[in-house]
């Protein structure tokens, strides 16, 4: 029950089905760093200067999501796949609906990379 129940509060990025919820496995309730906002055109500048846009979407959502150029790892495999992101650039983090990036550019700070939250793949038309 609590499990169903945690799912349905989880639900993130326009997904409305659990399964393909972009929230990671909670990882004890640790306090994460937030990491700081960019508007659409704040992202474009960015990555037009070098940042990495990355896409946290789950492989279900990931058509609706993409831009040109991005990277794609989602939530669910971001902890195991952190290593494949340079730490040397900065990393502007979304999603289909904007609900797990804030959480996945926490953990990328979490683990000292320079990440910052665009939240929802239509922030980047704006």
């Amino acid at each position: 029950m609590l499990a169903a129940l945690l799912a349905c509060v989880a639900l993130g990025c326009g997904g409305s089905d659990p399964s393909e919820s972009e929230q990671e496995p909670s990882a004890g309730g640790e306090a994460l760093p937030d990491a700081p906002r960019v508007t659409g055109a704040e992202a474009r500048a960015m990555v037009a200067a070098g940042a990495v846009l990355l896409d946290v979407t789950p492989p279900a959502r990931a058509e609706q999501s993409f831009i040109e150029g991005r990277t794609h790892i989602p939530m669910g495999e971001l902890s195991e796949r952190m290593g494949e992101l340079p730490r040397d650039r900065d990393i502007v983090v979304y999603c289909n609906g904007g609900g797990a990036s804030p959480r996945a550019a926490a953990r990328l700070r979490a683990a000292g990379y320079r990440a910052f939250v665009m939240g929802a793949r239509r922030n980047w038309d704006l």
